[in-house]
């Protein structure tokens, strides 16, 4: 409501006309960079006039176009506006020209939104292109005096813009992005110095609230934990260039966020794909983290972000023992309790579907359900509530949030493996019914077996309804695992690609082999699939009888096996 009513009066032309007032900035070398690895063949595209953005296209004949058609998706305008394209476009050295077309579309921009669009100033939206203006300096604010000059006029302008909405602008990862941007163009921009200190203050405030004592990100996203990390790095670098004092917090905040990305990272580089995330940008990624946090064994439990890790020599194991995180920061959050991923050295064998920005808004709700994770579900009702429509969400936007108390977890070693059991009760209230996950991985790292129990809390009054409830356990594949399920479907053989196979049998019913999707590498979306065992529980059953037990195995074949 702050936001909505701030928004009301930036759209007045006093606001403006005091806000926007100052001269333009100077720009100090050196020159800031972005941390993320550019992407020539998409700035191959946009020179070629085509934006492939948020899952969607739009073609345009002349830079002005790409400006004033109708664009496909608002997730495509908001990727639009945001430049983060800009290092892409840069990528893209074979074009004699692409320094004149990166500024053309910043003039055309200028041209179109530069004095005020309620949209396309949203501070999320602005402090991105903000960083991305400043990340590709080298072509924005080179050669001609005067077109050098509006373009830092109007980069000022957004700047001064940032700093009155930084205090009311939208509670979470945006005022990170705000206060970032602030602190990054206070550096290196002459005559705006005073927004360094502001950036500075906030950040220190946002990072103590948002990042955990562990290092994960208060949303229980390990990609934007490790987006954080990036940014951070490259703000630490740029202050460091320009010889300005670095806050002792900064590096605090750094040496926690590095070994919790080392902690979400998987043996081939990839992010786990739990809440929101991605595979991550690998390359940025390994090189933000130290040799010592890329060389030892990560630690084994992140206690406030709610994952247990499980690692041999030869695989690892990612366990998910939380739920919702807290209501402000779980717009983009996931109903994945007590899903897992697991893989080896050379690849990824069980995953969750994960989620892209750069995917289309088709898929933002089916990625959050508890279907698109490994994981049991009951009746196809998500563990977590997500609602789609209502004044919940009109006021609060696509929230996630639990109806019961926090999960259990406990880890058990001994010299043949590990154990980990861990349980949530967001079922208790709708069916009666606790669901209990147990994994064991061997030393090997050869030999994963897993038990799901839907158990009556005992001292809970038993249901009258005696209709056995439907529910499905799912184990998503990797798109680059082949599978092939036995004439008896009583088990499936997974082959990953150069790796050996895997055979995975169960216990419970039969088995099959479904259609599934990866969207973790973002757009387009990959085919995968997807094992799944499918019962109906006994709704008083204790956890023990078949009908309420599915015991699986996941095992590396070997000869004689």
């Amino acid at each position: 409501m702050r936001q909505a009513a701030s928004d009301e009066c930036h759209a007045m032309p006093i606001y403006r006309s005091v806000v926007f007032s100052g001269s333009a900035p100077l720009l100090q070398k050196p020159w800031p960079e972005r941390p993320f690895t550019p992407n020539p063949a998409l700035g191959e595209e946009i020179a070629g006039g085509l934006f492939t953005l948020a899952g969607k296209r739009l073609f345009f004949s002349n830079i002005s176009d790409a400006w004033t058609k109708p664009t496909p998706s608002r997730a495509f305008a908001s990727a639009l506006h945001r430049f983060c394209w800009l290092q892409d476009l840069a990528a893209f050295e074979a074009h004699e020209g692409i320094a004149e077309i990166a500024r053309t579309h910043v003039d055309t921009w200028i041209g179109q939104y530069g004095r005020w669009n309620r949209f396309a100033w949203n501070p999320a939206i602005t402090a991105e292109r903000c960083l991305a203006w400043l990340g590709a300096s080298h072509f924005l604010f080179s050669g001609d005096a005067v077109a050098t000059s509006t373009r830092l006029d109007s980069l000022g302008k957004q700047l001064r813009h940032l700093k009155s909405v930084a205090s009311v602008c939208q509670t979470g990862e945006t005022r990170l992005w705000v206060a970032i941007a602030l602190s990054s163009a206070g550096t290196c921009l002459f005559g705006m110095k005073g927004l360094q200190k502001t950036g500075l203050t906030l950040l220190e405030k946002e990072l103590s609230q948002q990042i955990l004592p562990d290092g994960g990100h208060i949303s229980r996203n390990p990609e934007t934990a490790a987006r954080v990390l990036l940014e951070l790095e490259a703000l630490r670098t740029l202050l460091k260039q320009h010889e300005a004092i670095e806050p002792p917090f900064l590096a605090k905040t750094i040496q926690k966020l590095q070994p919790f990305v080392g902690f979400c990272t998987l043996m081939n580089g990839d992010l786990a794909l739990f809440n929101g995330g991605g595979v991550g940008d690998k390359a940025a990624i390994r090189r933000a983290l130290p040799a010592k946090v890329k060389n030892e064994t990560p630690f084994l439990l992140a206690p406030h972000s709610r994952y247990q890790r499980l690692q041999t020599r030869r695989s690892v194991l990612l366990f998910d023992c939380g739920g919702a995180p807290d209501r402000l920061y779980s717009q983009d959050a996931h109903a994945g309790a007590l899903s897992f991923v697991f893989g080896t050295r050379a690849e990824n064998l069980i995953v969750n579907c994960g989620w892209s920005n750069c995917l289309g808004a088709q898929w933002r709700t089916p990625s959050r359900t508890s279907a698109a994770h490994s994981t049991l579900v009951i009746d196809d009702v998500s563990s977590s509530r997500i609602p789609v429509k209502g004044l919940t969400t009109s006021l609060l936007g696509p929230i996630l949030f639990d109806r019961e108390e926090p999960m259990t977890a406990r880890r058990n070693e001994d010299d043949g493996g590990v154990w980990l059991t861990a349980s949530h009760r967001e079922y208790v209230g709708r069916y009666g019914l606790q669901h209990n996950r147990r994994l064991y991985l061997n030393r090997e790292g050869t030999d994963l077996r897993g038990e799901d129990c839907l158990e009556h809390p005992i001292g809970m009054e038993k249901s009258r309804d005696l209709q056995p409830i439907p529910f499905t356990v799912r184990f998503h594949l990797h798109p680059e695992v082949r599978a092939s399920i036995s004439r008896s479907a009583s088990d499936v053989l997974l082959l990953p690609p150069g790796g050996k196979g895997w055979r995975f049998r169960t216990d419970a019913g039969p088995l099959s082999l479904e259609p599934s999707v990866y969207l973790g590498d973002g757009a387009p979306p990959r085919r995968s699939l997807q094992i799944v065992i499918t019962g109906a529980a006994d709704p008083n059953g204790i956890g023990q009888e078949p009908s309420n037990r599915v015991r699986w195995s996941l095992r590396q074949i070997t000869p004689g096996n």
